[in-house]
């Protein structure tokens, strides 16, 4: 079979199948680097800033321990969607468990309600000692801003994806602007 009958029995809009699929695990590696391969360096860059500054605020909004693999599971899901954002976060957070455990405080690693109580109260009492406080509310609130992040994150990587398959590449044409008075002679 030659390569011309091959390309002829292709899907429509599919151009290439291995590259969008690098885009795309490029992109949930890290946000925004699949768009940058695909020559739409602005989007990238943004997505980049965006879902990078989202997360980290939550982070800094809640603390180390706000993406939590043993206790908030969902939200983990959610936060580790965010690439290598959500990979330092966790292995900022496992460095925390591990300190722990060496000063002797490690909570029982459970998903009861009981045990979930005295895992928080080992932790803000730890994290007090280091002066890092660690509130509830904010803890919520940290955790929601960095599970929206991962959330972006995941649509970009499917924007890119699509972006890949349909073989659209570069920042795009920008929209030309209509000259003043050229309404007003259309019009006549």
């Amino acid at each position: 079979m030659s390569k011309d009958t091959r390309e002829s029995n292709k899907p429509a809009g599919i151009e290439s199948l291995p590259a969008a699929l690098l885009a795309a695990l490029l992109g949930f590696l890290v946000p925004g680097l699949g768009h940058i391969m695909l020559g739409r360096v602005r989007r990238g860059i943004i997505i980049f800033i965006v879902i990078g500054v989202t997360f980290w605020t939550g982070v800094a909004v809640g603390g180390v321990m706000t993406v939590d693999f043993y206790y908030e599971r969902p939200w983990f899901v959610a936060q580790i969607m965010t690439g290598i954002h959500g990979g330092i976060a966790w292995l900022r957070q496992n460095k925390v468990y591990n300190q722990m455990e060496v000063a002797g405080t490690t909570p029982q690693k459970s998903s009861s309600d009981q045990s979930y109580q005295g895992h928080q109260s080992k932790v803000v009492d730890y994290l007090a000692k280091k002066e890092l406080a660690l509130v509830c509310p904010a803890a919520d609130v940290a955790r929601a801003y960095t599970g929206v992040a991962g959330m972006l994150s995941i649509m970009c990587v499917f924007d890119v994806l699509l972006l890949g398959l349909i073989g659209v590449r570069g920042e795009g044409e920008k929209p030309k602007r209509a000259k003043a008075g050229t309404n007003q002679e259309m019009e006549q």
